[in-house]
């Protein structure tokens, strides 16, 4: 895979401009976009077209480039970022469970899009062929069954809720899911948001769209992927601070781009 003069995948960029973007872009606005990030003319164009083929991009006959069919589950997830507190509720005990030991392993494009699948969803592996978490999604049962399909999720797995497993001292929750890491995670992109809002002032439009994109990115990647655990495993309240700092992050670096979209619309083309 082409990387960017940041050291961004050039496939990754393309794909989180045009969601960012919420509205089809043209394929002359992505090359001046990745003009930012060191990506040149042909570099986009072909990458433009492999992502059309394997239909992570919709491609309309004006040029006009959106999501596709194979990126729409996780764009979903990752835009309902702001939601993550409001679909969590208090943990009882009871565990979720995925059964998937009856299922292949020697397909590794579909191993992978399972295992994605069951990370996004906060599901670790605590057997072989079975993945657990905590019962604490708001969502019902089907719901969380649909979103897994969605994410890609073989549809043969096994959804199971389950009250009360015997021996439950057997389950390593630090085995399971990295706690210090995961909470020192947080306080790093707290961190790194708060010293960014600070210096922007300093920076040049260019610079700031640049930055604001590359860590805002990191940082919803990081709450995609959160396992959402319960206060009786993880400090809930670093992960609510997280969310909140990049709420206000982002409405920053929207604002910057704004205004970064208007100097490329209103420049002459090069």
């Amino acid at each position: 895979m082409t990387l960017a003069a940041s050291g961004y995948p050039t496939k990754k960029l393309v794909l989180n401009l045009v969601k960012e973007a919420g509205e089809p872009v043209s394929a002359q606005m992505l090359i001046r976009m990745g003009e930012l990030f060191g990506i040149d003319n042909n570099n986009v164009r072909v990458t433009l077209n492999r992502l059309s083929k394997t239909g992570f991009l919709s491609a309309s006959e004006r040029g006009m480039y959106e999501l596709g069919m194979a990126s729409e589950g996780l764009a979903a997830q990752q835009r309902a970022w702001r939601k993550l507190e409001s679909g969590l509720c208090d943990w009882n005990g009871g565990w979720l469970m995925i059964y998937v030991a009856h299922l292949g392993r020697r397909d590794r494009k579909s191993l992978r899009r399972r295992e994605r699948a069951a990370s996004m969803l906060g599901f670790a592996a605590s057997h072989q062929g079975l993945l657990i978490r905590p019962d604490n999604l708001i969502a019902a049962l089907g719901d969380i069954q649909d979103q897994l399909f969605n994410l890609g999720m073989d549809e043969e797995a096994t959804l199971l809720k389950v009250a009360d497993v015997a021996r439950i001292q057997q389950f390593d929750i630090g085995g399971l899911w990295p706690i210090s890491d995961i909470e020192e995670g947080y306080r790093q992109r707290i961190q790194t948001m708060q010293r960014w809002r600070r210096s922007v002032t300093d920076k040049s439009l260019e610079e700031a769209a640049r930055e604001s994109f590359l860590i805002g990115d990191e940082v919803l990647r990081s709450i995609a992927y959160d396992p959402r655990l319960p206060e009786e495993m993880i400090d809930t309240g670093l992960r609510r601070e997280l969310v909140s700092e990049m709420a206000i992050f982002d409405d920053i670096g929207r604002q910057i781009w704004g205004d970064f979209m208007k100097r490329l619309e209103t420049s002459p083309d090069k």
